[in-house]
């Protein structure tokens, strides 16, 4: 049984370290070790109650990956997971690998290699892992603080003004506030190389 498939006995409160890499600032919480794409750094270990036919764990694992996944690129601009804001809409699928379950996603949740697995199931899986996986979910949240802060720290330019059009906004208090969740999930956003002035000032006022 391999580490990502054991079952936790309680919950973990330990803390996993999180590096600021080229992998945590391009990929967030779907991080991989360097030169092995098919080994995430922030693996889950606890496996949910699964739907009944599901092929087996792995492919139950694969599919809560693959939602919580959607959720973050849906929530874009927050580090902590939002369970709370969430549904299923749109349509779209893919293989994470030659071995791995086929995954499509609809407006009634995940189907894997065929089968269903309700939207309403799948977030309970999701937050019976972050509330047993408590240190590993800070990590992800913060790995993705840590990437929304690279990402949104260059993508409006040196302005203002800047690329939003309108004349009296700025980018700061996102970065701000995203600056702030890293710190609250203990992160150093100062680590980070501030790519523009803006992003510069959000951390400094962050971390008044």
């Amino acid at each position: 049984m391999s580490a990502q498939m054991s079952l936790l006995a309680a919950p973990s409160d330990d803390p996993i370290a999180v590096p600021i890499c080229r992998s945590v600032l391009y990929s967030g919480a779907n991080a991989h070790a360097q030169g092995n794409p098919d080994e995430p750094l922030f693996p889950h270990r606890h496996v949910p109650s699964a739907p009944p036919m599901l092929p087996d764990d792995a492919a139950w694992l694969a599919a809560l990956d693959f939602v919580e996944e959607e959720l973050r690129f849906k929530q874009a601009g927050r580090a902590i997971l939002d369970l709370d804001r969430c549904s299923g809409t749109g349509c779209c699928g893919g293989r994470a690998g030659p071995s791995s379950p086929t995954l499509m996603s609809s407006s009634r949740g995940i189907e894997v290699d065929g089968i269903l697995a309700t939207w309403t199931r799948l977030l309970k899986g999701l937050q019976e892992q972050r509330e047993v996986e408590l240190g590993l979910a800070r990590a992800r949240d913060l790995a993705q603080a840590y990437h929304c802060l690279d990402y949104y720290g260059r993508v409006y330019g040196d302005g203002p003004p800047y690329s939003q059009g309108r004349k009296d906004w700025s980018p700061v208090p996102l970065i701000r506030r995203l600056a702030a969740e890293a710190i609250d999930l203990g992160g150093d956003p100062t680590k980070l190389e501030p790519h523009t002035p803006y992003m510069r000032q959000g951390i400094a006022e962050a971390t008044r």
